[in-house]
């Protein structure tokens, strides 16, 4: 009994619903957002990278400076101190200012002086170096700063424009833990090197001490023995970005509001034109599958006047119901008529059974040969047919054929044709004589143009030899000298049937005692599985030459376990007839 479903269309359409209007809305909001904050960093952009490139157009020239920032490195303590009375009076000296235009124009090394000059010289630099950031910062900047990368963990804090200072416990200090994993442009130009970073690169870094987002950018400006010294500018966005933040909440509330208002009147209007008309509808049904009234479903099917779908359902509904009906009675005839079809095609099937050879053994008291052959019609009957019959003493007669189409035309075909190819060969003629004399009484009325492929062959039991003509049929299966099957590569004739005035060729093979026959139609080497793939006649000589030894009947039941096998549970397209013949000798031995 089945499960009453019960009645979930508004909700699921709510649901289904309110997620498009979310997903609609949030897509909205953060096309949006992104939007803006891209914006507004590219405006930055434009003001970060002129000001990094002109102090670096002013750096890049001081030739002196990769020596600074190692000498400042290393003596943090000496270059932040206030000049004694003795080094403000070297400093203002003309000999140390020439010293100063000698070390900016190269003339001089600053290496190689003594250490008050390196002092003096080294805190000059630094002094007109800070003075300079502090004339470029923008009041917008939170810092600007020169940063010197130790590794990829740490780095030496060189100087700013004391508006933002970096803290390690507590205490300011010149070596600080600056991970590049933490700072994304830090970490490109550490793997591409100061030689690709021409341009300012760009990194959002989220300060969560400070709770606070800035936006910088970097620049290269010098190395030592492979130390990298970065420019940089460092813009606090925090507010404008807790304001989009704050916009975008809002719009979210806003937009959920108006959602839900839309989204109620959503479901008063679908309950109104589409769930109570489908209640109505479903009332109609379940009072017809009880008393089979189509007039009374017309009369409530009319009562629903909503202009829609629904409304060609239930004029659709009444429609079927009045259908149903007259289907009712027709379909009760049909019954009957196709009881009597059923039977007549068993009877049918009956008569082409009996049509066939149908004892084994067929000839019991014959020694010289055994025989046995079977049928399996893809339908209630078919095309195929075999014979075999005792011409004479020492003659017996074997064919098969398939005859063009299935099912009963092809069933009448066949035993018009097995009447006449046995009528020809029981006065005696060869083999070519036979299908050629088949041929012409076909066709001499064949207004359906039906063909049949057949081979025939007449065994002579005294010596072994056969006789045999082909019209268009499968390559039989002889044993060879080995007791292995093969094909025997036959030459063809055309179809009986096929054309008027055909003629046909003969030929002969002998059989040893013990060898074999095996004939068949092309419902075997044809048999297709699930995978459209053929059986073939590759597969049908491996299934023989797995017993050779056995009796015919037993190979037929190897051959057909063997097509079984490889079609499992696809559907027999074709007739499939077989029949095997086993030559014993003259004596029977």
């Amino acid at each position: 009994m089945r499960k009453e479903k019960k009645q979930k269309l508004a909700i699921q359409v709510g649901i289904i619903t309110i997620l498009i209007f979310v997903a609609t809305l949030v897509f909205t909001l953060f096309s949006d957002f992104t939007i803006t904050r891209n914006a507004y960093l590219s405006s930055k952009n434009e003001m970060i990278d002129r000001d990094l490139n002109n102090l670096r157009e002013q750096m890049i020239h001081i030739v002196i400076l990769p020596w600074a920032v190692t000498y400042w490195r290393e003596h943090p303590e000496e270059i932040r101190r206030e000049y004694t009375e003795e080094e403000l009076k070297q400093d203002e000296s003309k000999e140390m200012v020439d010293l100063w235009i000698a070390c900016l124009s190269a003339e001089k090394n600053p290496a190689e002086m003594e250490p008050v000059e390196q002092l003096l010289i080294a805190k000059r630099l630094y002094e007109n170096i800070a003075l300079n950031l502090k004339n470029t910062s923008n009041l917008d900047y939170s810092s600007i700063f020169i940063l010197g990368i130790l590794d990829e963990q740490n780095s030496f804090y060189y100087m700013d424009n004391d508006t933002y200072n970096v803290e390690k416990d507590g205490v300011e200090e010149e070596r600080i833990s600056y991970p590049a994993s933490e700072h994304s442009a830090v970490a490109s130009i550490l793997k591409k090197g100061i030689d690709d970073f021409d341009k300012t690169s760009y990194e959002i870094f989220h300060d969560s001490e400070k709770g606070k987002e800035y936006y910088i950018g970097y620049i290269p400006i010098c190395t030592k023995n492979g130390e990298l010294c970065l420019l940089g500018i460092c813009y606090d966005w925090s507010d404008f970005h807790s304001e989009l933040l704050g916009n975008a909440r809002t719009s979210m509330l806003t937009g959920l509001l108006v959602l839900l208002l839309l989204n109620g009147l959503l479901m008063l209007f679908l309950y109104r034109k589409a769930i109570a008309p489908v209640l109505k509808v479903k009332t109609g049904v379940q009072d017809y599958m009880k008393d089979k009234d189509s007039n009374a479903v017309a009369e409530k099917m009319e009562r629903i006047h909503v202009r829609n779908e629904i409304g060609v359902l239930a004029d659709s509904f009444t429609d079927l119901a009045t259908e149903i009906d007259r289907y009712t009675g027709e379909i009760l005839t049909l019954n009957s008529e196709k009881e009597r079809i059923s039977t007549e095609l068993a009877l049918a099937t009956n008569i082409q059974s009996s049509m066939l050879p149908g004892e084994f053994p067929a000839f019991p008291g014959r020694k010289e040969f055994d025989i046995y052959a079977s049928m399996d019609p893809a339908r209630e009957v078919g095309g195929d047919f075999y014979d075999f019959f005792l011409v004479d003493d020492d003659h017996v007669c074997t064919v098969i054929a398939d005859v063009s189409g299935k099912g009963v035309p092809a069933a009448l075909f066949m035993m018009a044709s097995m009447i006449t190819l046995k009528h020809h060969a029981m006065q005696g003629k060869s083999p070519a004589r036979i299908l050629t004399d088949a041929n012409a009484e076909i066709c001499s009325n064949n207004k359906e143009e039906m063909f049949v492929t057949v081979w025939l062959g007449i065994l002579e039991l005294s010596t072994g030899k056969l006789t045999a003509a082909n019209a268009g049929h499968e390559y039989p299966v002889f044993t060879g000298d080995d007791g292995q099957f093969s094909l025997y590569k036959d030459k063809h004739g055309f179809v009986i049937g096929g054309m008027v005035g055909m003629k046909y060729r003969e030929y002969e093979v002998t059989l040893q005692p013990g060898a074999k026959l095996f004939v068949y139609t092309d419902g075997v080497p044809e048999a297709t599985n699930a995978e459209n793939e053929m059986y073939g006649t590759d597969r049908m000589l491996e299934a023989l030459n797995k017993r050779p030894e056995a009796s015919p009947k037993e190979l037929l039941a190897v051959v057909r376990g063997s097509v079984d096998a490889f079609v499992k549970e696809a559907e027999q397209f074709d007739d499939l007839t077989m029949l095997c013949l086993k030559y014993h000798g003259p004596s029977g031995e």
